[in-house]
This record gives C-alpha cells, sequence and structure tokens, in this order.
C-alpha cells in the first residue's frame, strides 16, 4: 500500500505542481512587467510635467531677457528705468549686472535695495563660446549656475553681438513661488501631488496641497533653470509604491489562496486514494477471511456427511455426535451468509425494518435461550440484569436478536481463556434504554476502538486473527443496524480487562428514573 501510495502522490504532486508552478512564474513575471511599465508611464509623466514648468521657467527668462536686450548706455534714463521696472515688479530678481567680454570689465550694474547677494564669477570661456554660437544660429542661449544660495543666470544680448554679457542673480525660493507657482497648480490640478525641494539640505520650497509625509515616495528630478532644485510627482490619492505594494499584496492573496485550495484538493485526493487502497486491502482480507471461514464448516459437513452415507460409523451415539455437528456447521455456515447478505442490503438501503413495540426486558432472555447450546458449549458463566419494569422501545426484532448475537459471538470468541464471563444488563435513561454486553476477556486498545466499527475492520494484534475468525462485518453491522433503529453503539474497554459493548435505543415511552 505504502508504495502504491507513494506512485500515485508523486504522479498527482508532477500533474498538480507543473501547471501551478507555470501559473506562478507567469503571473509573478506579468506582475513585474506591469509594474514596470507604469513605472515607464509614470516616468514619461514626470518628464512631460518637469518640461513643463522648465518651459515655463524658460519663457519667464527669456521675457526678461528680451526687456535687457538693449543698447547699454549706463547713464541713459531708459537704461535705468528699464532695470528699475525689471527689479519692481520681479521681487526674485536680487542684481543686475553687464559685462564687457573684451575688456573683462562691468559696464553697468544696478541691485535691490538691501540686496545682499553678489556676483562671485565671470562667465567662462568655454560658457561664452558656447553662447555665442547659439547667438549665431539666432537663439539666445540662458546659463544657469549655482550661486550659494542664489542662482545666476548669464546670457548674451544679441544687440550688441555677443560682446557683451549680461548677468542676473535671482532668490530662487521667490523666483518658484512668484514666477513658476501658478503653472505648477495648473499642472498638479486634483490628480497630483508636486514639490520642490533643495536637494543639499533637504528643505521643501514648495508644494501644492497638503504637505508630504517624510516616507512618501516621490519620483523626482532636476529642474533646469533652478540648479540644486528637484521637482518631485506622485499620484494625490496614493503613491505609484502604494499601487503596486497594493496590486501585488491583491494578486499574492489571490495566488495564495488558489495555492492553498489546491493543496487541499491534492490532500483529499491522497486521503479517498489512501482510503480506497486500505477498503480494497479490507475486501480482499475480507474475501481471504469469508473463504476460510467457510471452508472449515463445509469441509466438516462434507467429511461427516460423507462418513454418514458409507456406514461407517459403528454407534448410534457416534452418529449422532456427527448429525449434530453437521447441523451445528450449517447453521455456522447460514449465519455467515446471512451476515454478508444482511452487509449488502444495509450498504445498498434495500434492508427493510419491521418496527413493533418490544420489551427489552423480555426479548434478551428469549435471544439468549437460542444460543443457549453455544453458550455451554464455551463453558460460559452467563448473567442478566434486567432494569425494573417493561423496557419498551420500538424496534425490529429479528435485528435486535441479530445484534445481540453479533455481540455474544464476540464476547465468547475474544473472553478470557480460563473462564468466560458474560454480563448483560438493561438500563433506563430520561429518553432511552440501553443494553450493556460485558465480557472478562482481552479487551482492545484505545488505538483500535476509533475502527472496530468500520466495515472488513478486525484487530490482528499478535496471533489474533488466527485464533478468533470472522469477515470484520459483525460490529459494522451492529453499527447500521443501531442507526437504522435511531440509536447508537459504542464500546468501553480497556486492553486486559475486558470490553463493554453499550446499545442504546430510544425509548417508545419516556421513562424517569
Amino acid at each position: 500500500m505504502v508504495r502504491t501510495l507513494a506512485k500515485i502522490s508523486l504522479v498527482l504532486l508532477i500533474i498538480v505542481a507543473l501547471p501551478i508552478s507555470f501559473y506562478l512564474v507567469k503571473e509573478y513575471s506579468s506582475m513585474s512587467q506591469n509594474e514596470q511599465m507604469v513605472e515607464r508611464v509614470f516616468s514619461t509623466q514626470l518628464n512631460s510635467i518637469l518640461f513643463s514648468v522648465n518651459q515655463h521657467s524658460e519663457n519667464v527668462l527669456g521675457q526678461w531677457s528680451q526687456m535687457l536686450n538693449q543698447p547699454i548706455d549706463p547713464e541713459g534714463q531708459l537704461m535705468l528705468s528699464l532695470e528699475e521696472n525689471l527689479l519692481q515688479n520681479n521681487p526674485a530678481i536680487q542684481s543686475i549686472r553687464f559685462l564687457d567680454l573684451d575688456e573683462h570689465a562691468v559696464i553697468a550694474q544696478v541691485e535691490r535695495p538691501g540686496a545682499t547677494a553678489t556676483f562671485n564669477e565671470w562667465p567662462g570661456p568655454d560658457k561664452i563660446k558656447t553662447l555665442r554660437e547659439y547667438l549665431e544660429n539666432n537663439y539666445q542661449r540662458l546659463n544657469a549656475a549655482s550661486a550659494g544660495t542664489y542662482t545666476q543666470i548669464c546670457f548674451l544680448p544679441s544687440v550688441n553681438k555677443g560682446k557683451l554679457a549680461c548677468q542676473l542673480i535671482i532668490n530662487p525660493d521667490t523666483f518658484i513661488d512668484q514666477n513658476l507657482r501658478a503653472q505648477i497648480q495648473q499642472i498638479s490640478q486634483e490628480l497630483f501631488y508636486i514639490q520642490i525641494k533643495q536637494k543639499e539640505s533637504g528643505r521643501i520650497v514648495f508644494y501644492t496641497g497638503e504637505r508630504a509625509e517624510p516616507n512618501d515616495s516621490l519620483q523626482s528630478a532636476d529642474m533646469w533653470y533652478v540648479p540644486g532644485y528637484e521637482l518631485g510627482i506622485r499620484l494625490k490619492s496614493k503613491t505609484l509604491t502604494d499601487l503596486a505594494s497594493e496590486r501585488t499584496q491583491r494578486d499574492n492573496y489571490l495566488l495564495l489562496g488558489i495555492g492553498i485550495l489546491v493543496i487541499l484538493g491534492f490532500l483529499f485526493v491522497i486521503f479517498n486514494i489512501r482510503k480506497e487502497i486500505k477498503l480494497a486491502e479490507l475486501k480482499s482480507e475480507f474475501v481471504s477471511n469469508v473463504s476460510h471461514e467457510i471452508r472449515t464448516p463445509l469441509a466438516l459437513i462434507s467429511m461427516y456427511a460423507e462418513t454418514l452415507l458409507l456406514k461407517r460409523v459403528k454407534t448410534e451415539q457416534k452418529q449422532e455426535e456427527y448429525l449434530k455437528t453437521i447441523q451445528q456447521e450449517s447453521v455456522r455456515l447460514t449465519g455467515i451468509v446471512n451476515r454478508i447478505l444482511n452487509f449488502s442490503r444495509l450498504e445498498k438501503n434495500k434492508q427493510t425494518f419491521r418496527f413493533s413495540e418490544v420489551d427489552l426486558n423480555k426479548l434478551i432472555p428469549e435471544i439468549v435461550e437460542s444460543v443457549r447450546a453455544h453458550l455451554e458449549k464455551a463453558d460460559v458463566d452467563y448473567q442478566f440484569f434486567p432494569t425494573p419494569g417493561p423496557a419498551l422501545v420500538s424496534a425490529d426484532r429479528d435485528a435486535v436478536k441479530d445484534i445481540l448475537v453479533n455481540l455474544i459471538d464476540n464476547a465468547i470468541k475474544y473472553g478470557s481463556e480460563d473462564h468466560k464471563k458474560i454480563t448483560i444488563r438493561t438500563i433506563a435513561r430520561k429518553a432511552s434504554y440501553l443494553i450493556e454486553v460485558e465480557d472478562n476477556g482481552i479487551g482492545i486498545s484505545a488505538k483500535n476502538q476509533k475502527y472496530i466499527f468500520d466495515q472488513f475492520y478486525r484487530v490482528t494484534e499478535g496471533d489474533l486473527a488466527h485464533k478468533a475468525k470472522g469477515s470484520g462485518l459483525g460490529l459494522n453491522l451492529v453499527k447500521r443496524m443501531m442507526n437504522a433503529h435511531g440509536g447508537s453503539v459504542s464500546v468501553r474497554s480497556k486492553l486486559g480487562d475486558g470490553s463493554t459493548f453499550i446499545l442504546k435505543f430510544p425509548a417508545k415511552t419516556q421513562t424517569h428514573v
């Protein structure tokens, strides 16, 4: 059985494990691909928003550069008015200066009153070369660089043919708040949370809606015209990590549920296969036992009948003994056949019972009387203790007889070898009557008590199977017939101290004790 079960389990495991493994690998691969796709889409969205913000920054700076793209007259009223107007209307601008690149000298400079920001460097040759190349192609390039806590913007006014440079020092915090806020608010709408952070210090300069928690995960990218600052976005409702986590968690729960169902189904199939294999073994053993049990009485009947037919019996006493043996073995054979037929009818629900009012106190002595010869032959000390008064139940008399005969036969079969004792009692309960059949036999271990009422089951510990013959149907028939009567059967036993089988019948009328 173990080897067969192992083979079946291995085949089932392969059949189940391969598809589920393929499905799990495919699902996890699909999850990863989907998350990567969402990541790419979100990164594209970030780049799109960043481009829009940077484009707006460039437009603002471009407007300022166009206003400053004038012939330089440091003392001229137009230039002074233009510079003052630019400073007044744009709080982010701290200082403006014009440089003569050939002479390497400051031509003009204007500062916001109270401004502390200073120009810390001249544009380098490489930077000037790049800006001139753009200017030659009719594009006025803006160059942004970090100047401490400020940002320095440099460009070449086209009106001076690239001979002069203009530098602006702007306050990035003010620039973001005054010049970018409206554009960012329009972009974010109700979908995105957007924030701008100073990278080195981690200080959040600007954010839309409620401020993000420190552990919030944002997609971030550097800003073009505000060096040292980064723009971060996430969905307002949930972060990308949250969405991926929720989806992963949901799919994991689904996969876990499928896995558990598959495992339970696998165990259920294995359990049933094991049960069927065990049942097949028990049936095979049953056929062997029944064949052996039938063969013995048939052999005795055949032998004694042949002896009588050949008239080899010399005395009438011997002839009577042979006839009595033939009669007893015929009864035994009939009992075996009847048990098999009863089991077959009960298993197919074809057994019919004729219920009538029965007094157990009267019926039990009648049943015992019918097996008295069997009791005397086995030298059994028998006692019956009835409950006071009638013990009325609704039962099939023949079925009750079969039940008790079976239990008495077992009590004799498994009784003490020295001096067999069988005690039968009827006990009244509130709504039922009990019949207890007690013996002083070998008892039943706790391990076997769980199975003795199963079909074909026989206790085979030691050489018990050879000493006590049987088919393994008796107690199962008792259980089935008691169930048909609306009652039950149970056992109370301890190994070496005998056994007591308890039959419980519903009372015909309520009886109180």
